[in-house]
């Protein structure tokens, strides 16, 4: 049989330092375990020579980086790297479409990337015993996702609009989490700077594509830049840029989700005032951090 037509490869626990070379050429492969090495480097060579690859399983190694490079995979839907020394997620796995599944469990991640919110297709994403403290905003960008463990890290709230996941499996024990405790606060009246003012005022207006301001805004590149961050208070729905006041909201799983499993999961709610944090329609609750 020809080499080039591999199409699955298994070189799982020998003592392999690194990758072999060779591999650049078997363009036909699909499937490749190269787990339970001492493998600490991706060669961006190889990963080049493997367009058709759908499953990589890099488990129990010592990498500590993947290269910006594991983009020219662009056939991969699985990816796993559990148990190695990975620091950071590079941006550039945001721009693989075809993934569904992502392991990085055990690992030493303190963040990820917002660029992994693009990826739509992604179904199960395993980020459990590392170091992470938040999740970026963005979340509803995961619209397939069924299965998110995030055990074993540092989170303190998940993101805004994580109630709206179709998610059938979630793993969060061993975090951080804030408690669900009524502590009594005062709130003065708040005075906005004239930067805010007025950006508040810029994005009413673009909203309205038709307006003058929101035709003009492209010829100020570095305006259109800030006011990209805006966010959406969550009960007058007025826009803002800098935020404002940071609230919680208790979310049951199986109520509020439609999950089998029934637990009390914090969820950041974000609000432009405390005209509106007063209003008594609501069950948000104040998030100090310490």
């Amino acid at each position: 049989m020809c080499l080039q037509k591999l199409t699955e490869l298994n070189l799982g626990n020998n003592v392999l330092e690194e990758i072999p070379s060779v591999l650049k050429h078997l363009s036909c492969l699909n499937k490749l375990y190269l787990y339970g090495n001492k493998i600490s480097h991706l060669p961006p060579e190889v990963l080049e020579g493997l367009p058709n690859l759908e499953l990589l399983n890099l488990n129990h190694n010592r990498i500590k980086v993947i290269p910006a490079e594991i983009k020219w995979l662009c056939s991969l839907k699985s990816i796993s790297v559990t148990d190695n020394h990975l620091q950071q997620i590079p941006a550039e796995l945001g721009l693989m479409k075809s993934l569904t599944e992502i392991n990085f469990t055990n690992n030493k991640l303190t963040q990820i990337p917002q660029q992994l919110y693009n990826l739509p297709q992604l179904r199960k994403l395993h980020l459990a015993r590392n170091n992470l403290k938040e999740l970026p905003e963005g979340v509803l960008g995961w619209k397939n996702m069924k299965i998110l463990d995030v055990a074993g890290n540092c989170l303190s709230v998940f993101p805004v609009g994580f109630q709206f996941l179709t998610l059938e499996e979630l793993f969060f024990e061993g975090n951080s989490f804030v408690p669900f405790t009524l502590m009594e606060s005062i709130h003065e009246k708040e005075v906005l700077s004239l930067k805010e003012l007025s950006a508040r005022r810029i994005l009413q207006q673009i909203t309205n594509k038709l307006s003058v301001v929101s035709r003009a805004l492209p010829a100020y590149p570095e305006l259109q830049d800030m006011l990209s961050h805006w966010g959406q208070c969550a009960l007058c729905s007025q826009p803002f840029l800098t935020t404002w006041l940071e609230c919680v909201q208790f979310i049951n799983t199986r109520k509020h989700m439609g999950m089998k499993s029934s637990q009390s999961v914090p969820v950041r709610v974000l609000l432009c005032s405390y005209d509106c944090f007063n209003r008594d329609d609501h069950q948000y609750y104040g998030l100090v951090r310490s």
